[in-house]
């Protein structure tokens, strides 16, 4: 019986090691593949930038602890400056019986600046993403004449006659086309963020969607809003 036991303990010492040491090299393959990724395209990268963690409100920040923020690219996209980066959180749970797990959040974060400070507005899947912040503060959902659109997409803004006039019909087509991340606009910046890892093409798509969502914003929204000519 003690011989079982102790070759049971042996089993799973040599798993746990195992498991550690493929962490370790997926690890070490991802930041060298985002290190080759911003080297080619002229950018920036950073193994880990804590003070990106607690930079931003909202979805997927500002929950749970030992929040980080690793394989940071910065760089600029189409002239507009960006931020691209794996962050995580963990949360803890203790069961009926006392015994604690730990889960660990990952998510694949996107921020592009903007040319001015516009109110907030956030754009999210249906039932997916769920608008954790915009329904902290009792934004209502705001509804479209697209009922593909609403049933799709949760738009949530304090001001809705904003919501309207940066979500068009132009910028309702495209997001149905192409919008597969949550973004929003918070301050001078446009935050997107998607749940699980993303790789450096999905980086491209993502950097190329907040883009266009800049692009599809109307100049009279920049001028009456932020103050500025986007152009």
């Amino acid at each position: 019986m003690q011989g079982s036991y102790l070759l049971f303990t042996a089993i799973f010492l040599v798993l746990v090691v195992a498991l550690g040491f493929l962490g370790h090299h997926q690890a070490k393959k991802r930041r060298e593949a985002f290190a080759a990724f911003a080297a080619y395209n002229g950018w920036t990268y950073l193994p880990a930038d804590p003070a990106l963690a607690r930079q931003w409100r909202g979805e997927p920040f500002d929950q749970g602890s030992n929040r980080k923020a690793i394989n940071v690219v910065t760089g600029a996209f189409h002239g507009r400056s960006f931020v691209a980066f794996d962050y995580s959180y963990q949360t803890r749970r203790t069961d009926s019986k006392g015994r604690t797990s730990t889960t660990t959040h990952e998510y694949g974060v996107v921020v592009m600046n903007m040319p001015g400070r516009l109110p907030y507005l956030e754009v999210t899947h249906e039932g997916i993403f769920g608008g954790v912040v915009a329904n902290a503060l009792g934004f209502r959902d705001i509804q479209f004449e697209s009922e593909q659109f609403n049933r799709t997409f949760r738009v949530k803004a304090p001001d809705e006659r904003f919501g309207h006039a940066v979500v068009h019909p132009r910028m309702m087509e495209m997001l149905l086309a192409r919008g597969e991340i949550g973004w929003r606009m918070d301050g001078d910046a446009v935050i997107g963020w998607s749940r699980g890892d993303h790789q450096p093409n999905q980086v491209l798509g993502r950097l190329d969607l907040l883009k266009n969502v800049l692009d599809q914003v109307p100049p009279y929204v920049w001028r009456d809003y932020a103050g500025v000519d986007p152009r």
